[in-house]
């Protein structure tokens, strides 16, 4: 006689040997980079079956793709942090320098999946609908943090020299740049401390640049708080710190 188990518990299963192939498939493409992993190598860090990978994912492609949205999922939380720290728009966008610091810092692995989608590594058109949603995903992210942008401008926070789609890809790059100096493993390499004192210039020096005339201080200094998020976590409220 065989005894099925309560839906409840198949779901919870289920979802455990997910997120356990996920965590596996990122050191494996971290590590050893798309085409040289195996999806055999996968299951067994996972101590999952090979069979359960092609049952959730379809095939390594799948899986990949699966890994990019969980990371792109992750890094809108960390923005979503950012947006909450302050009623200013300029503030929020300042603070979206810290928010990709501590994604990288708390998730090394997936910042590098977002970074460099497309560039270093990626499947097959196999997997095209899933493809189209992940680039829609990272767009609308990028939208957003344009939109800040131009909510400051409208507000008179930062200038009207500001054109908010160039300066949010601008500084989308930037951000890249400067972390992915980390990931390097020549000369030109930097440590954990070095990338949050890159940051924090670039946002000292982003806000001096970007803010209008009218919303400066007596000394002619941008008067906006660059503020510091925490890692997003269920229930946990919203801290700020200012760094100034």
């Amino acid at each position: 006689m065989t005894v099925q188990q309560p839906p409840g518990r198949v779901q919870r299963r289920r979802t455990r040997t997910r997120a356990a192939l996920l965590d596996a498939a990122e050191r494996a493409f971290m590590r050893d980079g798309f085409h040289a992993v195996r999806i055999e190598s996968v299951a067994e860090d996972a101590d999952v079956s090979v069979g359960s990978i092609y049952t959730q994912f379809s095939s390594k492609d799948g899986l990949y793709l699966a890994v990019v949205e969980r990371a792109t999922q992750l890094f809108a939380d960390y923005l979503d942090r950012a947006y909450a720290v302050s009623d200013s728009p300029l503030e929020q966008v300042m603070a979206c320098g810290d928010a990709y610091l501590r994604f990288h810092l708390d998730h090394p692995g997936a910042f590098r999946f977002i970074a460099f989608y497309g560039v270093e590594s990626s499947p097959s058109e196999r997997d095209a609908e899933l493809r189209e949603e992940l680039a829609a995903r990272t767009a609308a992210v990028l939208e957003r943090f344009r939109d800040r942008l131009a909510a400051a401008v409208a507000a008179g926070e930062a200038g009207t020299h500001v054109d908010p789609e160039r300066t949010a890809r601008m500084l989308f790059g930037a951000w890249n740049g400067m972390i992915a100096l980390g990931l390097r493993r020549d000369a030109l390499a930097v440590g954990e401390e070095e990338i949050e004192a890159l940051i924090g210039q670039a946002r000292t020096i982003v806000a001096e640049g970007v803010c209008a005339p009218a919303h400066r201080d007596a000394a002619g200094r941008a008067d906006v708080r660059l503020l510091r998020i925490s890692a997003p976590a269920p229930g946990e409220n919203h801290e700020e710190r200012d760094e100034r």
